[in-house]
């Protein structure tokens, strides 16, 4: 019998960091890795014992739930509206969160032309007027609006 979870806001922080570093480029490199890393311990409010459970949790639920980067894709949109729905994600951890998202683009060296976008689509998503890419708002847009949104959650 499978027990519910409920969901959490590091759980999807996490798994936003790691599918948007791997998508972009299908490479989660040592580089990405350790500033995901030093960024979650910063959400974890440097609790290692806390990050490890997100990881831990994160990571077996995305091996039983992910079975293709469309759905991680999906997934990765669905859980980025969850955390702007919740009261404690505040406008100035969406800021943080975003600026995360360029940190983690950075850390390689390749800020990859797809991840500009789905930076560009975060924003939107979030309610944040910042933009990177060369894309027009319109397009901006209407990319997010065909991201197919996959329900979400975790399951022990």
């Amino acid at each position: 019998m499978s027990k519910e979870i409920r969901l959490d806001p590091l759980n999807c922080i996490f798994f936003i960091y790691q599918s948007f570093a791997l998508n972009s480029d299908g490479i989660l490199d040592d580089r990405e890795k350790k500033i995901i890393t030093e960024l979650m311990y910063r959400w974890s409010g440097n609790d290692i014992n806390t990050l490890s459970d997100v990881v831990n949790v994160t990571e077996n639920w995305s091996k039983s739930n992910i079975k293709s980067k469309n759905d991680q894709v999906s997934v990765m949109f669905s859980m980025i509206d969850f955390l702007k729905e919740n009261e404690d994600f505040d406008i100035i951890q969406r800021e943080y969160f975003l600026m995360d998202i360029r940190n983690i683009s950075r850390s390689n060296k390749n800020f990859h032309p797809q991840q500009k976008i789905w930076h560009d689509m975060i924003a939107k998503s979030l309610g944040l007027g910042i933009r990177i890419s060369d894309n027009s708002l319109e397009n901006i847009n209407d990319t997010l609006e065909n991201v197919k949104k996959k329900k979400i959650g975790f399951r022990k």
